[in-house]
Protein backbone atom coordinates (compact mmCIF):
# COMPACT_ATOMS: atom_id res chain seq x y z
CA UNK A 1 0.00 0.00 0.00
CA UNK A 2 1.41 3.21 -0.84
CA UNK A 3 1.71 6.19 1.68
CA UNK A 4 2.03 9.96 1.05
CA UNK A 5 4.71 10.58 3.55
CA UNK A 6 4.89 14.66 3.38
CA UNK A 7 0.61 14.11 3.77
CA UNK A 8 1.36 12.17 6.93
CA UNK A 9 4.44 14.71 8.55
CA UNK A 10 1.94 17.36 7.99
CA UNK A 11 -0.74 14.87 10.15
CA UNK A 12 2.03 14.49 12.22
CA UNK A 13 2.30 18.42 13.18
CA UNK A 14 -1.54 18.50 13.41
CA UNK A 15 -2.13 15.96 15.25
CA UNK A 16 0.70 17.00 17.98
CA UNK A 17 -0.88 20.66 17.64
CA UNK A 18 -4.20 19.19 18.51
CA UNK A 19 -3.17 17.62 21.29
CA UNK A 20 -1.13 20.35 22.46
CA UNK A 21 -4.90 22.89 22.03
CA UNK A 22 -6.52 19.92 24.16
CA UNK A 23 -4.13 19.31 26.86
CA UNK A 24 -2.47 22.70 27.54
CA UNK A 25 -5.87 24.67 28.80
CA UNK A 26 -6.40 21.39 31.28
CA UNK A 27 -3.23 22.29 32.98
CA UNK A 28 -3.25 25.96 32.75
CA UNK A 29 -7.15 25.34 35.00
CA UNK A 30 -5.48 23.54 37.39
CA UNK A 31 -2.04 24.94 37.53
CA UNK A 32 -2.91 28.02 39.25
CA UNK A 33 -4.04 26.00 42.32
CA UNK A 34 -0.88 23.92 42.35
CA UNK A 35 1.16 26.92 42.81
CA UNK A 36 -0.75 28.64 45.67
CA UNK A 37 -0.29 25.37 47.30
CA UNK A 38 2.87 25.07 46.73
CA UNK A 39 4.38 28.85 47.67
CA UNK A 40 2.07 28.36 50.71
CA UNK A 41 3.60 25.01 51.99
CA UNK A 42 6.61 25.39 54.64
CA UNK A 43 10.16 24.99 54.43
CA UNK A 44 10.30 21.82 56.06
CA UNK A 45 7.70 20.46 54.04
CA UNK A 46 9.35 21.12 50.49
CA UNK A 47 12.64 19.34 52.30
CA UNK A 48 10.53 16.44 53.40
CA UNK A 49 9.45 16.50 49.42
CA UNK A 50 12.16 16.28 48.09
CA UNK A 51 14.22 14.07 49.86
CA UNK A 52 11.50 11.59 50.75
CA UNK A 53 9.11 12.28 48.53
CA UNK A 54 10.47 12.68 45.24
CA UNK A 55 11.22 9.28 44.72
CA UNK A 56 8.53 7.80 45.89
CA UNK A 57 6.16 9.58 43.24
CA UNK A 58 8.76 9.04 40.48
CA UNK A 59 8.35 5.48 40.95
CA UNK A 60 4.47 5.35 41.74
CA UNK A 61 4.15 7.22 38.39
CA UNK A 62 6.40 4.87 36.43
CA UNK A 63 4.38 1.83 37.87
CA UNK A 64 0.98 3.54 36.67
CA UNK A 65 1.88 5.32 33.59
CA UNK A 66 5.09 3.17 32.82
CA UNK A 67 7.64 6.23 31.12
CA UNK A 68 5.43 8.63 30.61
CA UNK A 69 7.61 10.71 32.65
CA UNK A 70 10.08 10.19 29.83
CA UNK A 71 8.01 10.47 27.45
CA UNK A 72 6.76 14.30 27.30
CA UNK A 73 7.25 15.96 31.10
CA UNK A 74 11.48 15.39 31.33
CA UNK A 75 12.78 18.99 30.51
CA UNK A 76 15.68 16.88 29.44
CA UNK A 77 13.99 15.11 27.35
CA UNK A 78 12.09 18.14 25.37
CA UNK A 79 15.79 19.77 25.28
CA UNK A 80 16.89 16.46 23.62
CA UNK A 81 14.26 16.97 21.04
CA UNK A 82 14.63 20.21 20.20
CA UNK A 83 18.30 19.47 19.70
CA UNK A 84 17.51 16.41 17.72
CA UNK A 85 15.00 18.57 15.34
CA UNK A 86 17.89 20.63 14.79
CA UNK A 87 20.18 18.03 13.89
CA UNK A 88 18.34 16.49 11.64
CA UNK A 89 17.95 19.67 9.57
CA UNK A 90 20.84 20.01 9.25
CA UNK A 91 22.24 16.64 9.19
CA UNK A 92 18.86 15.48 6.66
CA UNK A 93 19.23 11.85 8.52
CA UNK A 94 19.16 10.50 12.24
CA UNK A 95 22.59 8.45 13.19
CA UNK A 96 21.82 4.36 13.17
CA UNK A 97 23.66 2.70 15.84
CA UNK A 98 24.27 -0.62 14.47
CA UNK A 99 21.63 -2.93 16.19
CA UNK A 100 24.69 -5.14 18.68
CA UNK A 101 26.25 -2.18 19.63
CA UNK A 102 22.89 -0.26 20.86
CA UNK A 103 21.80 -2.92 22.38
CA UNK A 104 25.32 -2.49 24.65
CA UNK A 105 25.21 0.88 25.07
CA UNK A 106 21.42 0.78 26.41
CA UNK A 107 22.76 -2.06 29.25
CA UNK A 108 24.67 0.86 30.52
CA UNK A 109 22.21 2.47 32.17
CA UNK A 110 21.27 -0.80 33.85
CA UNK A 111 24.97 -1.31 34.72
CA UNK A 112 25.34 1.85 36.30
CA UNK A 113 21.91 1.52 38.33
CA UNK A 114 23.16 -2.02 39.60
CA UNK A 115 26.64 -0.04 40.25
CA UNK A 116 24.50 2.36 42.89
CA UNK A 117 22.23 0.05 44.24
CA UNK A 118 25.77 -2.20 45.27
CA UNK A 119 27.33 1.25 46.60
CA UNK A 120 24.39 2.05 48.85
CA UNK A 121 23.92 -0.93 50.65
CA UNK A 122 27.94 -0.97 50.84
CA UNK A 123 28.23 2.35 52.02
CA UNK A 124 24.99 2.57 54.12
CA UNK A 125 23.75 5.68 51.96
CA UNK A 126 21.49 6.28 49.81
CA UNK A 127 23.74 7.41 46.39
CA UNK A 128 20.99 6.61 44.08
CA UNK A 129 18.74 10.24 43.96
CA UNK A 130 15.49 10.02 41.99
CA UNK A 131 14.89 13.92 41.47
CA UNK A 132 11.95 15.29 39.14
CA UNK A 133 13.40 18.38 38.01
CA UNK A 134 17.47 17.29 37.34
CA UNK A 135 17.88 13.98 36.00
CA UNK A 136 21.81 14.42 36.39
CA UNK A 137 21.71 14.79 39.69
CA UNK A 138 22.53 11.25 40.76
CA UNK A 139 25.72 10.98 38.95
CA UNK A 140 27.50 14.05 40.88
CA UNK A 141 25.90 12.70 44.41
CA UNK A 142 28.98 10.14 45.09
CA UNK A 143 31.90 13.03 44.35
CA UNK A 144 30.05 15.60 46.57
CA UNK A 145 30.37 19.50 45.06
CA UNK A 146 31.98 18.23 41.70
CA UNK A 147 29.41 20.03 39.81
CA UNK A 148 31.48 19.71 36.86
CA UNK A 149 29.67 15.96 36.71
CA UNK A 150 26.60 17.30 35.56
CA UNK A 151 27.76 20.14 33.14
CA UNK A 152 29.72 17.61 31.33
CA UNK A 153 27.02 15.32 31.16
CA UNK A 154 24.94 18.57 29.13
CA UNK A 155 27.32 18.50 27.14
CA UNK A 156 27.76 14.82 26.49
CA UNK A 157 23.63 15.28 25.90
CA UNK A 158 23.65 17.83 23.16
CA UNK A 159 26.10 16.74 21.30
CA UNK A 160 24.55 13.05 21.04
CA UNK A 161 21.21 14.29 20.85
CA UNK A 162 22.15 16.52 17.90
CA UNK A 163 23.30 12.92 15.85
CA UNK A 164 21.23 10.68 17.70
CA UNK A 165 17.30 10.57 18.94
CA UNK A 166 17.00 10.94 22.65
CA UNK A 167 20.80 9.82 23.32
CA UNK A 168 20.96 10.65 27.04
CA UNK A 169 17.40 8.85 27.33
CA UNK A 170 18.48 5.79 25.72
CA UNK A 171 22.05 5.30 26.98
CA UNK A 172 22.77 7.47 29.81
CA UNK A 173 19.69 8.15 32.14
CA UNK A 174 19.55 5.88 35.33
CA UNK A 175 16.16 7.49 36.23
CA UNK A 176 15.05 5.86 32.98
CA UNK A 177 16.23 3.00 33.90
CA UNK A 178 14.50 3.01 37.52
CA UNK A 179 11.22 3.84 35.53
CA UNK A 180 11.54 1.03 32.89
CA UNK A 181 11.62 -1.14 35.83
CA UNK A 182 9.12 -0.16 37.44
CA UNK A 183 7.02 0.15 34.52
CA UNK A 184 7.04 -3.54 33.86
CA UNK A 185 4.18 -3.30 36.77
CA UNK A 186 2.22 -0.77 34.66
CA UNK A 187 -1.42 -1.82 33.92
CA UNK A 188 -1.07 0.68 31.08
CA UNK A 189 0.73 -0.01 27.84
CA UNK A 190 0.84 0.99 23.71
CA UNK A 191 -1.16 -1.93 22.23
CA UNK A 192 -1.75 -2.93 18.33
CA UNK A 193 -4.69 -3.82 16.71
CA UNK A 194 -3.86 -6.58 14.25
CA UNK A 195 -6.83 -6.25 12.03
CA UNK A 196 -6.47 -2.82 12.03
CA UNK A 197 -2.95 -2.31 11.18
CA UNK A 198 -1.80 -1.46 7.30
CA UNK A 199 1.33 -2.57 8.20
CA UNK A 200 3.35 0.72 6.77
CA UNK A 201 5.50 0.87 9.50
CA UNK A 202 5.49 4.58 10.15
CA UNK A 203 5.68 3.53 14.31
CA UNK A 204 8.46 1.99 13.77
CA UNK A 205 10.24 4.45 11.63
CA UNK A 206 9.22 7.46 14.06
CA UNK A 207 9.67 5.78 17.43
CA UNK A 208 12.39 7.56 19.04
CA UNK A 209 13.67 4.12 20.97
CA UNK A 210 14.13 1.96 17.41
CA UNK A 211 11.48 0.02 19.19
CA UNK A 212 9.63 -2.27 16.23
CA UNK A 213 6.24 -1.18 17.45
CA UNK A 214 4.50 -2.37 14.01
CA UNK A 215 5.32 -6.13 15.03
CA UNK A 216 4.07 -5.83 18.60
CA UNK A 217 0.89 -7.12 19.98
CA UNK A 218 1.38 -4.69 23.25
CA UNK A 219 4.47 -2.52 23.74
CA UNK A 220 6.18 -4.10 26.96
CA UNK A 221 9.45 -2.69 26.28
CA UNK A 222 11.28 -1.34 29.35
CA UNK A 223 13.13 0.69 26.46
CA UNK A 224 9.54 2.31 25.17
CA UNK A 225 9.19 6.34 26.47
CA UNK A 226 5.45 5.97 26.16
CA UNK A 227 5.79 9.26 24.15
CA UNK A 228 2.76 8.59 21.94
CA UNK A 229 4.60 9.72 18.72
CA UNK A 230 3.24 5.89 17.29
CA UNK A 231 -0.25 6.52 17.93
CA UNK A 232 0.10 10.27 16.26
CA UNK A 233 1.91 9.30 13.10
CA UNK A 234 -0.27 6.04 12.36
CA UNK A 235 -2.41 6.52 9.42
CA UNK A 236 -5.14 3.95 10.66
CA UNK A 237 -7.39 5.39 13.16
CA UNK A 238 -7.79 2.23 15.94
CA UNK A 239 -4.78 0.70 15.04
CA UNK A 240 -2.72 1.43 17.99
CA UNK A 241 -4.19 3.22 20.86
CA UNK A 242 -3.34 3.52 24.62
CA UNK A 243 -4.74 0.85 27.03
CA UNK A 244 -5.07 1.11 30.52
CA UNK A 245 -5.77 -2.26 32.67
CA UNK A 246 -7.64 -3.87 29.74
CA UNK A 247 -9.51 -0.50 28.82
CA UNK A 248 -8.46 1.47 25.73
CA UNK A 249 -7.70 5.04 26.38
CA UNK A 250 -8.00 7.70 23.68
CA UNK A 251 -4.59 9.85 23.63
CA UNK A 252 -5.87 13.11 25.22
CA UNK A 253 -7.42 11.82 27.38
CA UNK A 254 -4.17 9.49 28.22
CA UNK A 255 -1.61 12.23 28.35
CA UNK A 256 -4.00 14.51 30.60
CA UNK A 257 -4.29 11.70 32.99
CA UNK A 258 -1.03 11.36 33.27
CA UNK A 259 -0.30 15.10 34.06
CA UNK A 260 -3.21 15.21 36.69
CA UNK A 261 -1.72 12.27 38.63
CA UNK A 262 1.50 13.54 37.91
CA UNK A 263 1.10 16.71 39.78
CA UNK A 264 -1.73 15.51 42.44
CA UNK A 265 0.70 12.71 43.51
CA UNK A 266 2.80 15.18 45.46
CA UNK A 267 -0.15 16.43 47.72
CA UNK A 268 -1.14 12.70 48.35
CA UNK A 269 2.48 11.61 49.15
CA UNK A 270 2.86 14.45 51.92
CA UNK A 271 -0.25 13.35 53.41
CA UNK A 272 1.42 10.03 54.90
CA UNK A 273 4.58 11.67 55.49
Amino acid sequence: MNINTKKLEKTDILNTKKLAKTAIPFFLTIFPFVFQSLIEATFENAVQLSIIAAPIIFILFAIIFKRSFCGFLCLVGALQRVVGYIGFKVLKKRVTVPATLDKYLRAAKYIILIGFAVLSIASGKLLLQVSVDDVFEQYDIILTGLAWISIMLIFVTIIGSFFIDRFFCKYICVQGAVAGVAGRFSPSGIVRCEDKCINCTLCTKKCPSNLEVHKMKKVISAECFNCQKCIVVCPKKGALTNSFAGRKIPLVLFVAMAGMVFILLPFLITLFL
